[in-house]
């Protein structure tokens, strides 16, 4: 009969677990999960380390399926009223952050990293630390909030730099960097970031490939479109990227502007049609309503379609998805002398921007 195990050794090797996710050892953090699992089965009870064994479990499995088509369920750890531990109510707080921006719940992510904030200064590990900034920033990021964005990047970047392990991930920050200097109309910054980190990105072909699709969606923003549609493709070639759920976006990306350029080309419509089934089988519902949008613009001339699909991403709170997609239709208009179409999507990109803006929590 095996022996029992005491809650603080299993807990030890619980936080070994843990710092090989936050340090993207992939290999090693499967490895470790292992080792955890077959010391709870012998552990003696304790709820304190199986609460905190459920919350790096699921941080484990947003590291290894991080594209998963279906979503992950949060679980349902009432620790965070009744812990006395601090630190294990930050990592609640940290991972419910986690789920809900998984989840597509970009302003609740934001929520509860705020929380989570008030109690960083119980995290002993830098590197923790900088994965905490990292997240706090994507989230920011995705609710079009570009000044706490950068702040908490540079915060995660000060950290990250110095651990030459960590050079991906330092890659990673600089596509989101370039990526909101291309959302400010910076196009030269955009430039030199995401330029200076494509050069060093060839071990990395995941990375790679993140670069490419936000260099072409920089081309996409400067209308320039040919090169758009060349990095895109570029994107595609990579094995890694054509294979996953961010590579569905990025073909959803590239047949988005052949119907800019190419509207009436019935290619274009079948490819858009396929990409639609393919999303859908994914349970990608931005890019559902991307889709049915592009449909209703570029196919069908389907103001309905389109409002219908604008109102869905602003259900879902997309307040930026819907306001970056309002203007897209809005240029389409205003080039075919549809002033008065024109003009009812203007007023509802700038509805879905003050939105976007109102986040909902407090940031001093």
């Amino acid at each position: 009969m095996s022996s029992t195990v005491a809650a603080p050794e299993v807990g030890a090797k619980i936080v070994e677990w843990y710092s090989c996710i936050i340090s993207y050892d992939r290999e090693q953090a499967i490895l470790s999960k292992h080792e955890v699992n077959q010391l709870m089965n012998r552990m003696v009870p304790d709820e304190k380390v199986k609460s905190y064994y459920e919350l790096v479990n699921f941080r484990h499995q947003l590291f290894i399926e991080p594209n998963a088509s279906e979503q992950k369920q949060f679980a349902a750890i009432a620790i965070a009223d009744k812990a006395t531990d601090e630190y294990m109510q930050f990592m609640y707080y940290f991972m419910y952050g986690q789920n809900e921006f998984h989840n597509g719940r970009y302003k609740s992510a934001v929520r509860s990293y705020k929380i989570a904030e008030r109690l960083l200064e119980q995290v002993p590990d830098q590197i923790e630390k900088a994965e905490f900034y990292y997240r706090s920033a994507i989230s920011y990021y995705r609710v079009d909030q570009y000044i706490f964005a950068v702040s908490y990047f540079e915060q995660a970047l000060e950290i990250f730099e110095k651990k030459p392990d960590h050079e991906e991930i330092v890659l990673n920050i600089h596509i989101f960097l370039g990526g909101i200097s291309t959302e400010l109309h910076k196009f030269e910054e955009a430039e030199d970031l995401l330029q200076h980190a494509f050069r060093r990105s060839k071990p990395y072909p995941v990375t790679r490939a993140l670069l490419l699709r936000i260099l072409g969606l920089n081309r996409v923003k400067q209308n320039r479109q040919d090169e758009a549609i060349q990095y895109f493709e570029e994107a595609l070639l990579i094995k890694e990227h054509r294979d996953s759920v961010v590579g569905a976006k990025t073909e959803y990306n590239l047949i988005n502007v052949k119907l800019r350029k190419e509207p009436n080309k019935k290619e274009n419509h079948d490819i858009l049609n396929t990409i639609s089934h393919k999303v859908q089988s994914l349970h990608m519902t931005e890019y559902v309503i991307r889709c049915k949008v592009s449909l209703g613009l570029y196919v069908l001339n389907d103001t309905e379609m389109i409002n219908e699909g604008l109102e869905a991403l602003q259900q879902a709170e997309l307040y930026f998805e819907a306001s970056e997609l309002a203007e897209e239709v809005v240029d389409v208009y205003s080039k075919l002398g549809e002033f008065e179409k024109a003009l009812h999507f203007m007023r509802m990109a700038h509805r879905m921007r003050i939105h976007q803006s109102c986040i909902g929590v407090e940031q001093t």
